[in-house]
Parts: C-alpha cells; structure tokens; sequence
C-alpha cells in the first residue's frame, strides 16, 4: 500500500468502511425501534383477538343463562310466594327443563342448577344435575346439605355463598369440585325481590374446555398463553402450578397487577418484558369477561430473530459494497427499512380496527416472514368477523333469516315509511302440530319438520326474504310481484301443503297456518301491517282447528 494507487485504494476503503458503518448503524438503530413497535403491537394484537375468541364462549354461556334467570324471576313478584309449596314446586319444574335445555346445548357444561333459599321456604327445594368424567349425559343428584359445610368453603358451597354476598351475577374463580372431582369454573346469579334473597341459579363448565384452548394460543414458535387472576394466581401454565402465584416467580412483574386493574379493552398498552429460568421475555395481557387474565409470552431471543437476521444480511453488504462502491449503501438500506416502515404503518391501522390495510409484496426474508405473517393475521381477522355477522343474522337451522335479521329490516323499513310510501306486504305463518311431533318423535324429527315447512314456504315466496322469528313461526316480508300476486301465492302454498298429507312420515305432511296483511295509508309502522298479519294468521289457525274438530 506504498503506492499513491493504494493509499488512494486503502483512503477509498476507509471511507466507504466508515460511510458503510455509519449508515448501517443509523439503520439498524431505526430498524430496531420499528421492529420493536411492530412485535409489540403483533404480541398485543395476537392476544386481543384469542381472547375475544375465548370471551364469545364466556358470553356465550352467561347470555344462556341470564335469559334463563330473566325468566324465572320474573314469576315471582314477592318472596312471600315462594312459602306455597305448590307455587315453589311448579317454579322448579319449569325451571328444570328450561335449563337442561340450555345445559344440553352448552358445550363444556358438566352441571346445572337452581335453588331456593331454604331461609324463606324452610324446606330445600330446587335441583342439582351434573356430567361427572366420563358420563355424556346429565343425571340429577342430591341437593347438597348447606348446613352441613362452612360458607367459607368454596369447594362444597362457595357456588351459594358467594353470589349471595356479592348481590349479583358473577364468575367464580376455577375451583376443585370436591362434589363432582372436576376443576371447573362457575357462572352463577342469585334472585333477589325487593331487597331480599330467595334463590339461585347457576351453570359449572369444566375448566378443562377453556385450558385446551388456552393452549392452542401461540406466539411464534416457543411463545405460549396461560391464565391467572388480577392479583396473580395462576390457573393454568404449562410450566407453572396452579394455585401459585405468577409475582413469586417473576419479581419483576410486581407492577403487573397495577397494570390489570387499569387495563381497558379500547386502548393498546405496553408489553412486559421479564425474566423468567434466565431468559429474556416479553408478555402481553388481555382481560377476559369472566375477569381471567389471559397472558400471551414469548421469548426475546426470538422476537429479536428477524432482526438478527437482518444485520447478518447487512453484514453481508457491507462487505460487498466495500469491494463494490459507496453508492451502493443508500438503497440497499432504504430497500431494506421501506417494507418495515410499510409493515410498522398497517399494524398501527389494524391496532385501530382498519382491516384495509395494503401490505408490501412478501419477500424471502425475514421481512417476507413477518408479512406473510400479518396477512394470515389480518385474512383471519376478516374471515373472523365476517363470520360473526353471518352467524347474527342467519338462523342456525333452518338457513334463513332470524329475529335479529328481522327487526334490523324492520327499522330499515321504518325510515323507508318516514320519507316515501313503500308499498309492501306481510305473510304470516305459524306451524301447526310442531308440539305434537316433538312429543311423539322428539325434537330432531321437530327439527325436520321446522326445515320441511320452511322450505315450502322459501319455495313459494322465492322472491321475497323469510325471517324465523320463532320456535314456529315465519314471516315474508312482500314487495313487488310476490306482493301482486300474494293471493296466487297462498294458494299454491296451500296446494303444495295438500300434496304432502299423502306422505308416510308425520313430519313430512305439512301444517300452516297463513296470514296476509298489506300495508295501508293508515299505517305509520311496519308493526301495524304485522299485528293485522298475525291476527289473519290466528284466525287462519282456529278456522283449520274447527275443521278438525
């Protein structure tokens, strides 16, 4: 290098060497902290949307049985009545099928009950059914003996006490059942009339069912997702023993507890990161509606990997555009950092709920690994929630319309009545001998005969929507030439019903009861075209009684 030629090669070295660690360090320092943002806000995103999928099965259950509850206690308008034993025993009953109903049809259940409280009655009445392991089917067993436990043993009777003294519905902690041997978590909601309790009612579903999806919960490829309370206490790990406390092990999250009861479910918050075995982590929290916390966490090592990665990558170039130029490190670095800052600028729209996010083109990187990743993540977040309107909307048997669907059509009609004079019409139906055939043939075969029925209907009135807006009942919403021609149309229905009373099966010879109204001048909402379209419909129903009779 004693040449003028290597001094000047050696100086052109130095200066790229010096250009080239400049500038990749600045890019690296900047890639870092977007990195950093967007693991965070994937971590936070990831465990947002498992949770909701965890929480629809928590609603799923207390909805259920809130609108059990609703129902049983609005019979009873005094605790006074509850003293009649006749009164008391006729509650019971109905509240016993109501329930193994829903208990039947709520998956996890493995027991149900509902009693009233011995101080008013003196007597122990209500009931008691369970699925102990290894049973598919409920069976009713022995009240339990309140006086013969403590109230402050959760494991035989924390499900009465507690509810009680709270004074409202709640979600008990996961517990061993010592009755049934099984680690379950309860919804329970106690009755109260003017100001005194008289009941309870109640629905234990086997933790188990809510363990094994916690466990399905992933972030990358060693990250894993567990339960704990506000305070804590672990309720499923896969490393940790339940009933120990999550602060014992990791003294570095003692501000976590804080950070739970300040949590809101409308804005993002910050990771933890800890140590936990002596590895680096970052953990991310979301609170279930039973009050859970779910943690999602992963390791640090490789949160960080992409980045590693990457500055092998940058490494590499460095090298090359010593040998190569100078020239050559600007748009290396901006192809690099552009993808990042695109990928950084969509998980910010989709933390805020913008689901029309345009991501760059997916590379073999590790930036082509984090964008595919996110758009499996926002692809399966549209699926989600289209999902979730279908099911809104649709009932689940028959595949028409339900009630939901119907009044969100009605208000739509209602503003269409406000600012024109929309000419529709209403059909009535309401299917005869359903009871019948569910007493004789069981529900399945009602179930058969709801689809049969519904589908002539759907056959006759093709042009027009059919709503379910109960266990029997349909309606066609009329417009157009199913409106001219609904005269023509009823009597093809009423053909067709006459061609299946040949059929060998009960519950395919079809039974309806038909009402038509159309609306008038006078009608200031679509519930008056309706009322007059049920009247129609009953006065159809008791003239098809009399010919029977």
């Amino acid at each position: 290098m004693g040449s003028i030629r290597g001094k000047f090669l050696q100086l052109n070295l130095i200066s790229i060497l010096l250009c080239v660690v400049l500038i990749g360090g600045l890019g690296l320092w900047s890639i870092s902290l977007i990195q950093n943002d967007s693991s965070q806000k994937l971590l936070n995103l990831t465990c947002r949307v498992e949770g909701q999928k965890l929480n629809d099965t928590i609603d799923s259950i207390q909805t259920s049985v809130n609108l059990f509850c609703e129902m049983i206690d609005s019979q009873v308008t005094s605790p006074d009545e509850l003293r009649d034993l006749h009164f008391t025993d006729e509650l019971c009953r109905t509240a016993e099928k109501s329930m193994g109903e829903i208990a039947g049809n709520t998956r996890g259940a493995c027991a149900y009950y509902f009693r009233v409280a011995q101080e008013i009655t003196g007597h122990s009445n209500g009931f008691f059914y369970s699925k102990r392991p290894g049973r598919s089917f409920f069976l009713k067993e022995p009240l339990t003996d309140l006086t013969l436990f403590d109230p402050s043993d959760t494991e035989h009777v924390g499900w009465y006490y507690e509810p009680q003294a709270a004074g409202h519905s709640i979600w008990m902690a996961p517990y061993l059942n010592r009755n049934l041997n099984v680690y379950m978590v309860s919804y329970v909601v106690p009755f109260f009339r003017d100001g005194v309790f008289w009941g309870l009612a109640g629905m234990d579903i086997d933790f188990d069912v809510v363990i094994s999806n916690v466990r399905t919960i992933r972030a990358y490829d060693t990250g894993y997702a567990f339960l704990c309370s506000d305070s804590g206490e672990i309720y499923c790990h896969p490393e940790l023993e339940i009933g120990s406390n999550l602060l014992e092990h990791c003294p570095e999250l003692a501000s976590l507890p804080d950070a739970f009861r300040w949590e809101t479910a409308s804005e993002a918050h910050p990771c933890f990161r800890y140590h936990y075995g002596g590895v680096s982590k970052t953990m991310s929290f979301f609170r279930l509606n039973n009050g859970m916390e779910l943690l999602l966490t992963a390791k640090n090592s490789e949160i960080k990997a992409p980045m590693v990665s990457l500055f092998h990558v940058m490494i590499v170039v460095a090298l090359l555009l010593c040998v190569s130029a100078a020239l050559l490190v600007i748009p290396i670095a901006d192809h690099i950092t552009r993808p990042l800052q695109q990928l950084t600028q969509a998980a910010r729209k989709i933390a805020l709920g913008n689901l029309d996010v345009e991501l760059p083109k997916p590379t073999r990187d590790e930036v082509g690994i984090l964008t595919r990743a996110l758009e499996v993540t926002v692809s399966n977040l549209r699926q989600y929630l289209d999902n979730m309107r279908d099911m809104a909307f649709t009932d689940p048997l028959t595949h028409v319309k339900n009630k939901t669907a119907y009044n969100h059509t009605m208000l739509s009609l209602q503003e269409d009545l406000e600012w024109s004079k929309t000419a529709f019409g209403m059909a009535m139906f309401d299917l005869n001998d359903l009871k019948g055939i569910n007493d004789r043939y069981g529900h399945e075969r009602g179930d058969e005969y709801i689809v049969n029925c519904c589908r002539l209907i759907c056959e006759v009135f093709r042009h027009s929507p059919v709503f379910r807006i109960g266990g029997d009942e349909f309606v066609a919403l009329l417009r157009g030439e199913d409106l001219e021609r609904r005269e023509e149309l009823i009597a093809q229905m009423d053909a067709k019903i006459e061609t299946t009373l040949a059929a060998d099966k009960p519950w395919e010879r079809l039974s309806i009861a038909k009402g038509l109204a159309v609306r008038s001048p006078g009608d200031a909402t679509p519930d008056d075209v309706f009322i007059r379209a049920d009247k129609a419909m009953y006065a159809d129903k008791r003239r098809m009684k009399d010919m029977e009779a």
